[in-house]
């Protein structure tokens, strides 16, 4: 009898354990299932893949190539698909470097943004901000330091809450580490890239070549070096501004105006729409005259 007992409580005992197990491997189950149903990238308001096809295109023609020519080409193609893309709108109104064509933008961005909902709001809003910022700079407004101000804080709020939401989206991970750095430092930008980058995304052009100007101003030239030679190693095929604009950058930190220009004037060659190395190269030439 104790023997039978003995068994009785041991089989229930492992039943027991069975059942606490099989529910533990039914909420991975289902927590799993809804993680990988959740989107990995940013849903828009579009039903156009072409158009969403040529918003990417134009994103990694900016991040990763600093080929902006190209990219406003990539964006005005991608409304020619859906002329009632907002975001893509956005971006080509921050593009355009015609004023009056940008306002008219900017107008429609404020008449039709409460259509936009969710992230994709979240992220229209950012650009919105910047692009009011932009017409208020052309326009030497009194107004513009405010709106940068107010642009950064909607930007690290915003694009804060977006990337860890869609946490593959590296470029507007890019764009936030590029905000973090404009309002708390170097310092603080390398350590959100290293707390919110992944492995797989270390390796990309963007990424790459901000970690290498975020390492120079923090005086490691040599680190920084090496990050730019490995970002021109990735984009040796690609006849692109964004390696020389790195390395300008890189030599202007070190005070090597002579290696600063020849870098800088490369990158300029190839693509004279490329805001940092047309910025850069106007400061090289004034510490050169």
């Amino acid at each position: 009898m104790n023997v039978n007992r003995a068994l009785l409580y041991s089989f229930f005992g492992r039943k027991k354990e069975y059942m606490k197990n099989l529910i533990v491997i039914l909420i991975f189950s289902v927590s799993s299932s809804r993680c990988t149903q959740a989107p990995t990238k940013l849903v828009y308001s579009t039903d156009s893949d072409s158009t969403i096809f040529y918003y990417r295109l134009g994103w990694k023609q900016i991040m990763d190539y600093g080929d902006y020519s190209a990219a406003e080409v990539s964006y005005r193609k991608a409304l020619s698909f859906d002329q009632d893309f907002l975001l893509g709108k956005s971006v080509l109104a921050r593009l355009t470097t015609d004023l009056e064509e940008r306002l008219i933008l900017y107008d429609e961005l404020e008449s039709k943004k409460n259509t936009i909902k969710g992230s994709e709001r979240l992220v229209l809003d950012v650009y919105i901000a910047l692009t009011n910022y932009t017409n208020l700079r052309d326009q030497k407004s009194p107004k513009t330091k405010e709106a940068l101000h107010k642009a950064y804080r909607i930007s690290e709020q915003n694009l804060g809450q977006v990337i860890r939401e869609y946490p593959t989206e590296v470029y507007l991970k890019s764009e936030y580490i590029e905000i973090i750095h404009s309002l708390h430092g170097a310092e603080a930008a390398l350590d959100s890239m290293e707390n919110l980058v992944f492995d797989s995304q270390m390796k990309n052009p963007f990424i790459l070549g901000y970690k290498a100007i975020l390492t120079a101003e923090l005086r490691n030239y040599d680190e920084a070096l090496v990050y730019a030679g490995e970002l021109a190693q990735i984009l040796m095929e690609e006849d692109v501004a964004r390696p020389d604009a790195i390395l300008a950058d890189i030599y202007f930190k070190m005070e090597d105006y002579e290696s600063a220009k020849i870098h800088a004037d490369r990158a300029n060659s190839i693509d004279p729409r490329n805001l940092d190395a047309s910025r850069l190269k106007t400061k090289i030439d004034e510490q050169l005259e």
